[in-house]
């Protein structure tokens, strides 16, 4: 093998590498550190941070948020971008109620621009035994 071809191999793994950590390989959004999560009246309720890992702003939209289980199936959930509970978004109530239909009139927090390299809070809450938050294509892993 070539020095040249050593060169690129050894990039290439160094790439890969560094994109492995939480949140997956390729994907256009990440955590930023470790989402908290626990339990909450009804269900489980978690807040992180996304950050855009792409090179393009990404238009995301809290109604396109999913929670996943075990075997890919959706949990009932709701979403917002948002740094916590906000009762005229998404996170409303306890019990049922937390997992209600979006307001049609919630405006802050259910659409977001995010510019590359940016960053958002993310609030979400659900019901089940989730093991994955599915955000503009990217499974983000809860830990």
């Amino acid at each position: 093998m070539s020095g040249r071809s050593v060169c690129a191999l050894a990039v290439a793994l160094a790439v890969l590498a560094g994109s492995a950590g939480c949140g997956g390989g390729t994907a256009s959004v990440a955590w930023k550190g470790r989402p908290r999560s626990g339990p909450v009246e009804g269900g489980q309720m978690l807040f992180g941070t996304l950050v855009n890992r792409s090179a393009r702003p990404l238009a995301l939209r809290a109604a396109d948020v999913r929670v996943l289980d075990r075997r890919g199936r959706e949990l009932p959930a709701a979403a917002a971008f948002s740094g916590g509970y906000n009762a005229g978004i998404a996170l409303r109530g306890f019990g049922a109620e937390m997992f209600a239909a979006a307001m049609p009139s919630a405006g802050d927090g259910a659409n977001v621009d995010l510019a590359p390299r940016a960053t958002v809070p993310l609030s979400v809450s659900w019901n089940g035994a989730a093991v994955v938050v599915e955000v503009a294509g990217a499974r983000l892993t809860l830990h």
